[in-house]
């Protein structure tokens, strides 16, 4: 009878150390051009589900958490956002077959590009204490810049924000080593959360990650080539941008200056080279 409650006992503990859910909260800071003295600032989260992990502005998770919902309500729209976010990129890691896809949102569609390459990380001696852990410094050249981490192992997840994780415990602190980036953790919980569906009804596009960067290259100069052939002449409906056609200069036009805002908030790459 013993050995069946120890038994019992060991198949939970097992379960409950398996099925990781976390929570965690960064501050993510970075300067749009490198030679500027002040910082952007968002808060970021990074959602642990097992072998998956999402990293993503928290304005989009909150909004990413209600189209979910609603969906399973059986809702087929969804509202506005009330809140904007800075940071559009979702990345996602599946870190059992230890690859990264980055998710964006472009008008009506989703581009998903997988990535099969990871830091590859150097463990220095040096120890210190943040956010009440003992943390361990790390380095990596990953994406054209040299990172430094601060991780513990006594959170037993090997993930952290952005794409940076395969670290043997939590990365709290990251930052390139010119402190143009820098994430920071800022509060972590035990919680299971749900995103799926936040593309439900979003038409899906994947690339490569050299198709992407064909894609990207071309998207700055004119974000409104998404707009190309949207609308057939025996269409039942046509689309529209701020209540204008998107055959119309003016749609074009607005929606050119809305995007080209965003991405120069970015006008200074986290990321310099194409990781593949």
């Amino acid at each position: 009878m013993k050995f069946k409650t120890a038994l019992v006992f060991i198949m939970l503990y097992s379960i409950s150390v398996s099925s990781q859910y976390y929570k965690i909260i960064y501050d993510f800071k970075w300067k749009t051009e490198k030679e500027s003295k002040n910082y952007n600032s968002e808060l970021t989260v990074l959602l642990k589900n097992d072998e998956i992990s999402y990293f993503e502005s928290l304005a989009k998770y909150k909004y990413d958490t209600l189209k979910t919902r609603l969906v399973q309500q059986g809702a087929v729209g969804f509202p506005s956002p009330k809140e904007t976010w800075k940071l559009q990129t979702l990345i996602s890691k599946d870190l059992k077959s230890q690859t990264t896809t980055s998710e964006e949102n472009f008008f009506d569609k989703v581009y998903f590009t997988t990535y099969t390459c990871k830091p590859v990380w150097k463990i220095l001696s040096e120890k210190s204490t943040f956010f009440n852990y003992n943390v361990q410094k790390a380095e990596t050249h990953f994406g054209g810049r040299k990172w430094i981490a601060w991780f513990t192992n006594e959170v037993p997840i090997n993930d952290g924000p952005y794409k940076f994780f395969d670290l043997p415990g939590l990365i709290l602190k990251i930052s390139d080593s010119e402190e143009n980036f820098i994430f920071e953790i800022k509060g972590l919980t035990r919680e299971k959360t749900n995103i799926e569906g936040r593309n439900a009804y979003t038409s899906k596009v994947n690339f490569t990650p050299r198709q992407w960067e064909t894609f990207w290259t071309q998207y700055q100069k004119d974000p409104s080539m998404v707009f190309a052939n949207l609308n057939s002449p025996n269409a039942t409906f046509s689309y529209v941008y701020k209540g204008k056609n998107v055959d119309s200069k003016e749609a074009k036009d607005a929606y050119n200056k809305a995007e080209k805002e965003k991405i120069a908030v970015f006008k200074n790459p986290v990321e310099l080279k194409i990781c593949e």
